[in-house]
Formats: C-alpha cells, structure tokens, sequence
C-alpha cells in the first residue's frame, strides 16, 4: 500500500495510539464544582503535556474519554500517562480513576467499551 493511502487510512507508521479514561467522584458534585475540575484536567493533565482529551460525564456518576496525543505525533509517551495518572491521584474529588492500555483510536476496539462494533 502506498504511503499516501496509509495516511489517509491511519494505517502503520501513521496509526494513532490513544487511550481510554474513566473515573468516578467521591461524591456528587455541583456543576460548578464539575465544570471547574473539567477544567482543571484540561489545563493541568492534558494541555501541560501537549495532549488531546475527548469526553464527558456527569457530576454524579463519574466521566469518561480518551485521551490522545497532540499534533505531530501519533503516541502517547509513558511520560504522559504517568503525569496523568498521577494528577488524577491527588485529586479529593476522585474516587477511583483508570487508564487503559494504549490502543489504535482508528481501527481498534476501546477496552472499556465492551459493545464496540467495528466501523467499516
């Protein structure tokens, strides 16, 4: 396959590797409250290390996403995911928090997405 069409396609060198977020809240949160930790992790967890995060939830019931890396590159580094996983161990508002294994965002199956049907 020619290289122009692995890149429209997100095939081999031009895969995207992200990774999937859930997390829950210690107790139900205002939407104040909600809406600024939202933006918090947005500026402290994702921008801070040139990242992507696309999600959302509720302040009751937790939030979910995935996470991927910026423009320019198509992994996220071990770096990252520990920056990340560790902001989110230090927040009071969080009850637990997960993040997956890297997975291919195009082509592959979101691991905490167990009714995940294929696009073709």
């Amino acid at each position: 396959m020619k290289k122009r069409l692995r890149k429209k396609l997100h095939l081999g060198e031009f895969a995207v590797q992200g990774v999937s977020l859930r997390a829950t809240f210690v107790r139900h949160l205002e939407e104040t409250e909600f809406d600024a930790f939202i933006d918090d992790f947005i500026e402290h967890a994702i921008e801070a290390r040139a990242l992507q995060f696309g999600g959302g939830g509720h302040p009751a019931k937790g939030w979910d996403g995935v996470i991927e890396p910026g423009q320019g590159s198509s992994a996220i580094q071990k770096e990252d995911l520990d920056w990340v996983r560790s902001w989110l161990q230090e927040r009071s508002e969080i009850d637990s928090s997960e993040v997956s294994e890297a997975w291919d965002l195009w082509h592959g199956k979101d691991p905490f997405d167990s009714d995940h049907t294929p696009k073709i």
